[in-house]
């Protein structure tokens, strides 16, 4: 009966040894499905990545093209500065040497201002002077002189000097016959 007995242990540790592969199977098939999982979200994360790589490599690629650029810009504008710069110098020499000529020439226009002032004011005292002496002159001229009262002139006489009656308007015309003979 020993030999009877042993069966049905030796049946039920093969069906527990069957469960335990089962079982084991089955913790093996989860554990691939769930790392069959984690590989396509692994290698969905990759792609993904590699998606942001790319368009960060073109996004390099353009700021780089940019930066060229900028940098081709900055060297035109540099040589520009330096080419202005030298342009400025010399307007500003230009502008020195003419605020030069104009001082230099305000000057002359004070000295010659000065000059006509004075002469304006010699001019006023000497014509001053010279109205008071024709106002003298045609003053005495008016007056009649006591010389034009004893002269006498004969019409030859004024015919050759016609100022002399300006001279004297009282003076004594003579005739032929008032002539000593």
């Amino acid at each position: 009966m020993e030999r009877k007995s042993c069966w049905p242990l030796i049946l039920c540790l093969i069906v527990a040894a069957i469960m335990g592969l089962l079982a084991y199977m089955h913790l093996n098939r989860e554990l691939l499905n769930k790392l069959t999982n984690e590989i396509e979200f692994v290698k969905a994360a990759v792609r993904e990545t590699e998606q942001s790589i790319e368009s960060y490599n073109l996004e390099v690629e353009y700021t780089q093209k940019e930066m060229d650029n900028a940098d081709k810009e900055v060297k035109e504008l540099q040589d520009e500065v330096v080419k202005l710069t030298s342009s400025k110098e010399e307007k500003d020499k230009e502008v020195k040497a003419c605020k030069d000529s104009v001082a230099v020439l305000n000057n002359d226009v004070t000295a010659v201002e000065k000059e006509k002032s004075d002469t304006d004011g010699n001019f006023a005292s000497e014509k001053t002077k010279w109205s008071e002496e024709m106002n003298g002159l045609i003053k005495q001229l008016q007056e009649s002189s006591q010389v034009c009262a004893y002269a006498k002139v004969s019409p030859e006489d004024l015919v050759k000097d016609p100022t002399l009656k300006d001279l004297c308007p009282q003076i004594q015309i003579i005739t032929k016959a008032d002539l000593p003979q």
